[in-house]
């Protein structure tokens, strides 16, 4: 089975969804690990990554209930590869502020309106509580701008090969 093939599967059955729930998730318990255990606050980029994951997380639940419905799936691979591009520019923001190349678009409130003020109702989550410029070292030296802006293009690109398959004609489902 090559895999092409077993992407399909993935998508068709439980596998895509729990892991992409699964990896979202653990995302989400990182950003917490350096928060609290690791005193490194928040920056607004963080939270719209936490936001994003969260999207996922969303996106992977309808996929998971709706598996066998090919419509339902291309929704959700589009909003998971939705999500994962958007990470990649926020990913590319934070990078650039770090390394000085874009000048900071970084403060402490989300301008988000009202009917979605997340950081008044998750503050101890949602509510940046620093500004952007520095991340922390996650391993050998390689920074956590560094490390997401690997990470997000490799997932984005994966979720768009997973659209791509999932909206092939010869998929059944």
């Amino acid at each position: 089975m090559n895999f092409n093939a077993t992407l399909k599967h993935w998508i068709k059955n439980k596998v895509l969804w729990i892991g992409l729930i699964l990896l979202s998730l653990s995302m989400e318990g990182v950003a917490v690990f350096y928060q609290y255990v690791l005193n490194e606050p928040p920056c607004i980029l963080c939270i719209h990554f936490r936001l994003l994951f969260i999207a996922v997380i969303i996106f992977s639940i309808i996929g998971l209930l709706t598996r066998d419905s090919k419509i339902a799936n291309i929704f959700s691979l589009l909003g998971i590869v939705a999500s994962f591009g958007f990470m990649t520019e926020r990913a590319y923001q934070l990078l650039g502020t770090e390394r000085l190349f874009i000048s900071g678009e970084c403060g402490f409130a989300l301008n988000f309106p009202d009917w979605f003020a997340v950081d008044k109702w998750f503050p101890s989550f949602l509510q940046p509580m620093t500004s952007c410029g520095y991340t922390p070292e996650v391993l050998f030296g390689i920074t956590m701008a560094e490390s997401l802006i690997v990470f997000t293009v490799v997932m984005t690109l994966f979720s768009l090969w997973a659209l791509v398959l999932g909206m092939s004609e010869e998929s059944s489902y």
